[in-house]
């Protein structure tokens, strides 16, 4: 049995990829292993797994970094090493086997100082991607890093060929997301463009309000909130007018709303992975999305990777999407992402790293 303990600082104020991944992994990881979650917002209790509250200031993150956000010296980041320091003396104490810090930043520095100290293994999920921040986590040496693609793996492997690297996916709850879903009943003409996203300037929104104002039959259905909503939802009133529409549903109910589309679309200029593309596809809606080769890795055949900066293409992709019969390939696609899958990879790996 392994002690696993997840530093989440957003988890219970997000409902984002980070945090779907340390409540969906924990589910399934609990048999056999003791798992605690540390996080800043309310403890849900999680039937088998221990969900604690870190009592520290914390508020939705926000993507926009200045010269302090990339030296990790702005609020967010102290509020995030705050919270990191007042688990110091829990982490000595419960001697975990393995320590998976999720926040990045000051964050992964202290755990990997403090496991110096303890024994404890160190993992790094790549959620941050290829860039800065995961070669910041890269730098500090962790006992493993998770690669959520062949094309992180290789990236990882040029900047640290002696440190063990390994390529599990992100993944998706077939139970939940799935063809079978009812869709919920809104006021919006088909067919309908799907975007499930934080309103951040790096997912580029505004290219997809842009791409569906030229494609003149679409509407499009926003899922989301963030620190652009005002911008976003007032270019989508002016150019869409009755054609768009913006909800914040909670994530049970997202499902419901995935399956009101025809197609999903997400034009993020990076994406380290994005559990939003695994939901869409389980709900067998094909993908319209920002050509490369990680992306290319997830849909497979069961969309088109287009370049969003060039409206006139990308508003020809969604139609296209959008009046193609793809049958089931994106819930086949799906199948290959399912969450216990990627926790039995996960629980292979942590045993084998346990044994040296």
């Amino acid at each position: 049995m392994a002690k696993v303990a997840f530093l989440s600082f957003y988890s219970g104020i997000v409902d984002r990829g980070v945090e779907t991944f340390v409540y969906e992994l924990s589910r399934r990881f609990k048999l056999g292993n003791k798992i605690t979650i540390f996080q800043a917002g309310p403890a849900i209790y999680q039937e088998g797994i221990r969900v604690q509250q870190i009592v520290a200031k914390a508020e939705a993150p926000k993507f926009s970094k200045g010269i302090l956000g990339k030296l990790c010296l702005d609020l967010q980041s102290i509020r995030i090493l705050i919270f990191t320091l007042k688990l110091i003396p829990r982490i000595i104490k419960e001697k975990f086997d393995i320590v998976v810090p999720l926040n990045g930043g000051w964050q992964t520095v202290t755990v990997r100082l403090l496991t110096k100290i303890t024994g404890s293994k160190m993992l790094i999920s790549g959620h941050a991607g290829v860039g800065s921040d995961d070669a910041w986590n890269i730098f500090w040496r962790p006992d493993v890093f998770i690669a959520l693609t062949s094309t992180q793996k290789n990236w990882a492997e040029k900047i640290a060929p002696e440190m063990q690297t390994e390529i599990i996916p992100n993944g998706v709850d077939l139970a939940k997301f799935n063809p079978k879903v009812k869709p919920k009943n809104i006021n919006l003409k088909k067919p309908i463009v799907v975007c499930a996203s934080a309103l951040v300037p790096y997912k580029r929104i505004e290219l997809t309000i842009k791409a569906v104002a030229k494609a003149k039959n679409l509407s499009l259905l926003i899922l989301g909130d963030g620190e652009m909503n005002s911008h976003l939802d007032s270019l989508g009133r002016r150019i869409l007018k009755s054609r768009y529409l913006r909800l914040t549903p909670p994530y049970q109910q997202m499902p419901s709303y995935y399956k009101c589309g025809k197609v999903f679309t997400l034009a993020s200029e990076t994406e380290a992975f994005g559990i939003s593309y695994l939901e869409a596809m389980a709900c067998n809606l094909p993908v319209v999305t920002t050509c490369d080769d990680s992306r290319q890795e997830i849909i497979g055949k069961a969309g088109i990777l287009t370049d969003p900066t060039k409206t006139e293409q990308y508003a020809k992709d969604l139609l296209i999407a959008s009046q193609t019969n793809y049958r089931n390939i994106p819930y086949d696609q799906a199948l290959k992402f399912s969450w216990n899958k990627i926790a039995r990879s996960y629980s292979s790996l942590i045993n084998e790293l346990l044994k040296h």
